[in-house]
């Protein structure tokens, strides 16, 4: 399910993009994800033994929706403001609130479980109803009254329809980057890999703890609630970091401490006696969930030209989705050929200092900002505002 929602979402959503930029379409995509999301948790509510498969397959669905429903969000996240320190503090408040919401889920439907006393089908038909609720009063909220109508920043090329667009300005826009942007070039590349080990980490630790901890559902249970109850400081502390050092040097930091824990956790843990330390490994994943996503989403917000928001925020979630099946798959096949399963949860650190050696290669933080700042303004529909490129090659008009 991981490998194909990846892939799918990968597939679509330059087309999202596409909507969001070249038509005043943005917040229709947003509010026809969020109530399609809200259908589908309907829908979970009834997950038994005889309809497991067909909410299994609803989670390929669920997936690409929410992509969808970002995109759109993400787009709006970007033009809240141009100040690194304003969109550093944003984004850690964006991710405070979200794992407070995460935390808070996650101790109801205990609760209400525990006092129903119902097993795992009806926990997770306790939980889906909860989310049932939640998303259709949030949502309906947020889309109705806080997200207005934008217009389409830019027109369809001549040469291209809604349905290709998305997918060849993704095309012009990556090969540019990649020729003549470095620092967006190394963080695009460095969000490939770190955001692919974060988006597995929960699936590979939950496999993790039941074949090689020997632990319950409600010893897992608890593990997650440890993550959560971490993520709200960690993006706390994400936030005063990136305020204190800046965004690049706090998203490094932030990199060698997953590599740290991820190896301690291979290392240690290594059967039933380490149960109680998996607690530990787990805040300290939490905390660094709730550190990384904010900071890297303020890093790119400060160093993308200015004119170019959506479509690069876009790019921003492409990049983190391209590779989100790798991990999951290089660890079945670990497991498949024989590996331990400890090296297979290692091997998260492969992406981690990928992700690192990337983001070093960035450069000064303040040149990569003031050098977007200085080049971007023209929201033109396919012209970046530079001659000049952010490593000093010459940088042709993209026409």
């Amino acid at each position: 399910i991981g490998v194909f929602s990846g892939v799918f979402s990968a597939i679509l959503l330059p087309l999202f993009g596409a909507i969001v930029d070249h038509t005043p379409h943005r917040k229709a995509i947003g509010q026809w994800a969020a109530i399609l999301l809200s259908i589908i948790k309907g829908i979970e509510i009834f997950v038994s033994k005889s309809t497991w498969f067909f909410i299994s397959i609803l989670q390929v669905l669920n997936y690409v929706l929410y992509q969808a429903h970002l995109c759109a969000a993400y787009a709006y996240t970007a033009e809240l403001s141009i100040d690194p320190k304003e969109q550093t503090i944003y984004n850690a408040r964006f991710q405070t609130i979200n794992y407070f919401s995460m935390l808070a889920f996650l101790i109801v439907v205990t609760l209400t479980s525990s006092l129903l006393h119902v097993g795992d089908i009806g926990q997770a038909r306790v939980s889906q109803t909860l989310a049932f609720i939640v998303c259709s009063i949030v949502f309906g909220l947020a889309w109705k009254w806080f997200f207005h109508p934008r217009p389409a920043l830019r027109q369809v090329p001549d040469n291209s329809t809604l349905l290709t667009a998305g997918f060849r300005k993704l095309s012009h826009t990556s090969s540019e980057i990649v020729q003549h942007w470095a620092p967006l070039r190394y963080f695009l590349l460095s969000v490939m890999l770190s955001e692919s080990a974060t988006g597995a980490l929960s699936t590979i630790s939950t496999t993790y703890m039941i074949h090689v901890l020997n632990m319950t559902s409600s010893q897992i249970g608890y593990v997650f609630l440890c993550v959560f109850v971490a993520g709200i400081p960690g993006s706390k502390l994400g936030g005063m970091i990136g305020l204190k050092i800046n965004p690049l040097r706090s998203a490094l930091l932030c990199l060698v401490v997953f590599i740290i824990n991820t190896s301690l956790a291979a290392w240690i843990m290594t059967g039933e006696e380490s149960q109680h330390l998996m607690y530990l490994f787990a805040a300290i994943w939490g905390v660094c969930l709730g550190w990384l996503h904010p900071t890297n989403a303020a890093l790119y917000c400060t160093i993308i030209p200015r004119g170019q928001e959506s479509e690069l925020m876009g790019l921003y979630l492409f990049s983190g989705l391209v590779f989100s099946w790798v991990p999951p798959f290089l660890f079945t096949f670990l497991n498949e050929i024989g590996a331990s399963m400890r090296i297979g949860l290692g091997s998260l650190n492969l992406f981690f200092a990928g992700g690192f050696v990337f983001l070093k290669m960035i450069g000064d933080y303040q040149d990569a900002v003031d050098f977007a700042l200085s080049r971007g303004g023209g929201g033109d529909d396919d012209t970046w505002s530079s001659k000049e490129s952010c490593d000093g090659s010459s940088l042709p008009e993209l026409t």
